[in-house]
């Protein structure tokens, strides 16, 4: 339908660029600029004006840095995304632009009004680059030695923090003097950057909002630099120049700090520095660069005593009062320390300094305390009614030397107790203040860590004075700040609060990187973010996040073509290859295939080809690696060994010409984690039962993935104009996939291990598929089976990591939506309402954390992995599917014959916001037998013979789609509201 705009068109909104809006610091030369049309009627054409502002007046320059007249918006338009295609983007500079557009064709229509933004650029070039690093005198951090991945299971003896913890380091330097008939500073801006974390002050103040900067990065690699905008900072209003002194704080962080699977220290280095830069424009034009000297003096002296980002923190406010004013100008620093002014060059360990792109962590929201409980041993907790990533705020009033303790803990024990649900060394949680004996009833001490932070919903005190109450606590939630980007809810409150707790654990886990946990291994475990990120879309915008972390995945990527299990990676953590079982694991299949599924999910979501383009070789070589061991290995079963022989090369010779030939083709050789923490494989409970996933699947599970990747990567290739390599992909995909066929399925359908995980994949990846030869009738026994297995196990699941979050879908799409629906509302362990019923406020690590008996389990419960269910949510149950990239055309085709009688979801695209509404009017039954078919599907649930749905589609301007009725009637969709009732 053809939408005409009378009058000029609305002005364009939601402009962004490298998809933030108004941004301080964008960190490419080129990036895309977007904005949105309201309305239904889709844009015809825009114009575009980019202007430098003067850095002495703030004024805008002319002529523009780019302007593009008006240029036509084709029908459909092909993205939301407009390239920069201006004059050279300068380091260190800002920008003003402006946008406006037409709906109407012809050329003499009137234009919408302009609708303005603005943005500044970092350091562009690493030639900008230009200050040295400071390092503090300070003792190195001690080595610990590797630990295996077994002591995560284990509980470990503790050892006190404080006997192998240094103080947080404290560097101040007096700025230089400004000369009394200077120009006033119009322009400054603080580049910032640490080997540890940092935190930055002038004259006393905090510079910026971000917390555990610079964030964590593949730092063997690069480390990257904040930008901040210290202007106000610097100026002086009087018009008479001051002294400035700017003060940084250095925490261990994840660099020398207790960091990565197993904790240990100096993962990156023993020793911290600091990097600043300070760039200052004055009224005249004149345009100076600061950074460190050697008249930069440093101390350990100060309250924090040590800040472990696993263990914790002690501060000792009684020493606050020795560096009272430190980073103030005046400070007596003569009894400080000297520092060392190191070139970037001379780095060791060396390291890359690159502007940081997207969202700081920052702190996002405050929970108060819900209660303070005293519990059955008599101890005082706080519960904060919700599992989070942060710490928590404390205010008391006691005598000088009052040691308070904080412990935190995601659960209580089966008895109300509490007990720390993670093991491991270094696994601690506990944070240590004491007073200063200066609070009053009126004006209480208060304290919040200032470089740690703890996954937790309780909060053990001890060595309080007083009475401890509710609102002398606070829980500060911590994570990298993203904007919000759909919703999704519907007639079961249940699902409602799985969607909660799935929005809950992105929110804890997305911290710097995408982790695993926020308590116990805090780590960028690829596999559990390569099933998550279509959910992760939904619930905020993380595209730069994401592309962000993509760019460690490549920087560790080693040189033979895998892809490592965690990025970042650090030096220390290789040193854990060759470990037995799953200890030794340095790449696997499904956790490094994160390096292709996450880039097509972005380019699915949000239409970014860049990040496929970026990604697209680390692809290549991840898939040729597998082709080569495939070629060259075989699995343990055909060579008459156990998964611990590495001769992996013997055995060709005892194989048939066929056999051969089809083993050539499968990725099949190695020990994987396999559908990690499928429920049967645990059930022994035994503690090697850990390994039955492993050693039951990674024969078929690196055979399947490696198809599905080499059918990945023909699209990606074929999206990026690669035309011949798709086609070589693809040709390469329909060889291994028959291989992997004929060597794991029977032609009843029979797999073995005959688990449903396995079945799954078969049909997720098309390894049987509906066009084959047979017409399909393989696949059928394979979802046949796959369905026998699900009832045999009491409609509940029993999938793992790498197969659950397609467990839904193919159960719907093989014609057997009764199944899913069976497994979804399961309410039993193991399934996700099991955990919802139980009182969950996040997603856990296994489906029975909590036992029926009431045991609690030592073990992670925020874990984002099996949240992936979410995602099915929005787009099987919310109806929101997106057809083409970006959302540019969505599909909507909820299920509604089930019982969830309505649902509602929206989801912020690139070109707007998409809203999806429907309700299923159910009608009385017109005879006897539909009566009692009525009554089924009522006691069922489910939608009674001959009931409507009502549907209410809202699309963005530039968006077209399809609504699919319950019959199959398919209704074309346009930009606006559409109301109907089928």
């Amino acid at each position: 339908m053809q939408i005409t705009q009378t009058g000029p068109a609305p002005a364009p909104v939601n402009l962004t660029v490298d998809h933030q809006h108004a941004p301080l610091g964008v960190a490419v030369p080129r990036p895309v600029l977007s904005w949105q049309v309201p309305g239904e009627a889709p844009a015809s054409a825009y114009e575009l004006q980019v202007r430098g502002l003067d850095p002495a007046t703030g004024t805008a320059l002319t002529p523009p840095v780019w302007a593009t007249g008006r240029v036509e918006i084709p029908d459909p338009p092909a993205s939301p995304w407009l390239p920069y295609d201006g004059g050279p983007l300068t380091s260190d500079a800002d920008y003003t632009w402006r946008v406006r557009i037409w709906t109407d064709s012809a050329t003499d229509a009137e234009p919408s009004p302009w609708a303005d933004s603005a943005f500044s650029t970092s350091l562009l070039d690493g030639a900008d680059v230009v200050a040295d690093w400071v390092e503090p005198t300070q003792t190195p951090v001690e080595l610990e030695p590797e630990a295996s991945f077994a002591t995560l299971f284990t509980p470990q003896e503790p050892v006190p923090a404080g006997d192998k913890l240094h103080p947080v380091k404290l560097v101040r330097q007096d700025l230089p003097r400004t000369d009394v008939d200077a120009a006033p500073i119009t322009r400054a801006r603080l580049y910032l950057s640490a080997q540890g974390v940092i935190e930055a002050s002038i004259d006393g103040a905090a510079v910026g909002d971000s917390v555990l900067a610079p964030g964590w990065t593949s730092y063997h690699t690069y480390t990257e630099f904040e930008v901040h905008d210290v202007t106000a900072a610097l100026t002086d209003p009087a018009g008479t120049p001051r002294p400035h002194t700017l003060g940084l704080r250095l925490g261990d962080g994840w660099f020398a700090g207790r960091a990565t699977i197993t904790g240990e220290s100096g993962q990156y280095g023993t020793l911290l520095r600091g990097w600043w830069q300070l760039s200052i424009t004055r009224a005249d034009g004149t345009h100076q660069t600061w950074g460190p000297d050697r008249t930069a003096r440093c101390t350990e002296s100060g309250p924090l005593r040590y800040s472990d980002i696993m263990i914790g923190e002690k501060r000792d406010d009684r020493m606050a009062a020795a560096v009272a004013g430190w980073d103030r100008p005046g400070f007596d620093d003569s009894g400080w320390d000297p520092v060392r002014i190191i070139p970037t060059a001379e780095l060791d360990p060396a390291t890359a300094l690159e502007p940081f792109r997207g969202e700081p962590v920052r702190r996002l929201l405050e929970l108060p305390a819900a209660r303070v409980i005293t519990t059955p041993a008599g101890e005082t907790v706080l519960d904060f009614g919700q599992v989070i990533a942060g710490r928590v705020r404390l205010r008391a009033v006691g005598p000088a030397g009052t040691e308070i303790t904080l412990e935190h803990s995601e659960h209580l024990d089966a008895d109300g107790n509490f007990f720390s649900n993670v093991q491991g060394p270094n696994k601690d949680q506990r944070d240590l203040w004491v007073l200063a004996g200066t609070g009053t009833p009126q004006a209480p001490e208060t304290y919040e860590p200032t470089f740690t932070f703890h996954g937790f919903r309780y909060a053990r005190v001890t060595g309080y004075p007083g009475e401890l109450r509710t609102g002398d606590a606070v829980a500060v939630v911590v994570g990298s700040d993203l904007e919000a980007a759909g919703d999704f809810t519907c007639s079961d409150e249940r699902l409602n609060r799985l969607h909660a707790n799935t929005v809950w654990s992105q929110r804890a886990n997305f911290l710097s990187i995408p982790t695993d946990c926020p308590q116990r291994e805090r780590v960028g475990w690829t596999g559990d973010i390569q099933v998550f990120a279509p959910a992760a879309t939904n619930n905020a915008q993380v595209h730069t996040f994401l592309a962000r972390w993509l760019r460690n995945v490549r920087a560790d990527q080693l040189d033979d073509g895998r892809v490592v299990i965690i990025s970042p990676f650090a030096p220390r953590q290789a040193a854990m290859e060759g470990q037995p079982g799953i200890g030794g694991i340095t790449a696997a299949a499904g956790w490094g295939d994160a390096i292709i599924r996450v880039p097509l999910t972005l380019w699915e979501r949000y239409g970014d080809v860049d990040t496929l383009r970026a990604n697209y070789p680390a692809m290549r070589a991840w898939v040729e690696m597998q082709s080569r061991q495939a070629a060259t290995e075989l699995p343990p079963r055909l060579r008459g060994v156990d998964w611990e022989d590495t001769d992996r090369t013997s055995g060709w010779e005892a194989l048939d010409e066929a056999t051969t030939a089809r083993q050539r083709l499968l990725w099949n050789s190695r020990m994987h984690f396999g559908d990690w923490l499928a429920p049967s494989t645990l059930a022994s409970g035994a503690p090697d039962a850990i390994m039955a996933a492993p050693h039951l699947t990674s024969e078929f599970v690196g055979a399947a993935f490696h198809a599905e990747a080499l059918r990945t990567l023909a699209q990606v290739a074929q999206v990026l104009g690669h035309s011949d390599d798709a086609a070589a992909y693809r040709e390469r995909w329909e060889a291994v996939r028959a291989a992997v066929a004929a060597e794991y399925i029977g032609a009843d359908g029979a797999m073995a291990p005959d688990l449903q995980g396995m079945y799954v994949l078969a049909l997720a990846f098309d390894i049987v598929g509906a066009d084959d030869p047979d017409g399909g009738a393989r696949r059928r026994a394979v979802a046949d089976r796959l369905v026998r297995l699900v009832h045999e196990a009491g409609d509940h699941l029993d999938t793992g990591f790498l197969s659950v979050p397609f467990l839904l879908d193919v159960l719907v799409d093989s014609g057997h939506a009764d199944a899913a629906w069976a497994v979804l509302m399961q309410d039993t362990v193991p399934s996700w309402l099991y955990e919802v019923a139980e009182g969950a406020t996040t997603i856990w690590e296994s489906w029975d954390a909590v036992a029926p008996d009431g045991t609690v389990g030592a073990m992670s419960f925020n874990h984002y992995a099996f949240g992936c269910v979410d995602d099915w949510l929005f787009r099987r149950l919310g109806g929101i599917v997106p057809t083409e990239p970006g959302y540019r055309r969505v599909r909507v085709a909820p299920l509604t014959g089930g019982p969830v009688s309505w649902a509602r979801s929206h989801r912020d695209t690139p070109f707007g916001r998409v809203e999806v509404a429907w309700e299923r009017v159910d009608r009385a039954a017109p005879d006897a037998n539909s009566a009692e078919a009525a009554a089924d599907a009522t006691a069922a649930g489910l939608a009674t013979p001959g009931s409507t749905v009502r549907y209410e589609v809202v699309l963005p301007s530039g968006v077209t789609g399809e609504l699919v009725t319950p019959d199959g009637d398919v209704r074309e969709l346009s930009s606006g509201r559409t109301v109907l009732v089928a």
